[in-house]
């Protein structure tokens, strides 16, 4: 029995009980994260309630509270990356090494744009624009699962906000359109 435990600790057969020790930068974004999450999700508390007579199904701090309900998931699992990925003798080799391309810069400026479009040209669609855009400055050169990824996406999220959960989405100079 000593002589089994001794051969797994020497490398010698069977699964390494080495520890693996979590990144402090995992640990410390892991952090700021969670305190973010934290301050807004307070803040969500002191929105004012909706009256009755404009609700919808779903108060205005639902989604807001289920997005940073997803962040705060994300961030408590982002410790355990590095770990799970040396247990299987992998490696993450990140940050650091290589400035980033300028389509991280471009994507940032078709979102941010998307952003700035929603009100004037409504939700349908600057999210079939944006579905269709990125993927080709990606570099994806299928068109027709673009096609079908950038129409069948935006309508089915449409479905689901408009007609599934009564959101109100806006519908800018295109709802016009429909009315």
């Amino acid at each position: 029995m000593a002589n089994a435990a001794s051969r797994r600790m020497a490398g010698g057969g069977g699964a390494s009980f080495a520890p693996h020790r979590f990144d402090r930068s995992d640990l410390a974004v892991a952090a700021v994260l969670l305190a973010i999450c934290a301050v807004l999700y307070w803040d969500t508390t002191r929105w004012p309630a909706v009256p009755e007579t404009l609700a919808q199904n779903a108060p205005p701090t639902t989604f807001p509270r289920l997005l940073i309900g997803s962040v705060a998931i994300m961030a408590l699992m982002l410790p355990f990356e590095r770990v799970m990925k040396e247990r299987n003798g992998g490696s993450l080799l990140i940050g650091g090494q290589a400035r980033a391309r300028p389509i991280v810069f471009v994507t940032a400026a078709v979102i941010t744009l998307a952003v700035y479009g929603l009100p004037i040209l409504g939700a349908l669609p600057v999210m079939i624009a944006t579905s269709v855009l990125l993927p080709l400055l990606w570099g994806e050169r299928r068109y027709l699962p673009i096609l079908l990824f950038g129409v069948g996406l935006p309508i089915a999220v449409t479905l689901l906000f408009a007609l599934g959960l009564k959101v109100n989405l806006g519908f800018g100079w295109a709802g016009a359109l429909f009315r």
